[in-house]
């Protein structure tokens, strides 16, 4: 059974990135530090983990196993 994060867990985590961003660049905003971020490449962490649940889901998939097709229904 896959672990789902809850939305306030994702923007906890989200500010601590944010944060970080505001300190390394040196900028007052989250706006602007999120920016910077995007532009760095650093995607926001809601997305980082959607990305690699599709991921593992789709790693998975493609296993021939009873424990894995399961786990593919229920997500």
């Amino acid at each position: 059974m896959l672990v789902q994060l809850a939305p306030q867990q994702l923007r906890s985590f989200n500010y601590v990135v944010v944060s970080c961003g505001r300190k390394m660049f040196n900028v007052n905003t989250s706006v602007n530090a999120a920016k910077c971020l995007k532009m760095f490449g650093v995607c926001d962490v809601a997305e980082a983990v959607a990305t690699c649940k599709d991921r593992f889901i789709k790693r998975y998939v493609l296993r021939s196993s009873v424990v894995c097709e399961i786990c593919s229904i229920c997500s």
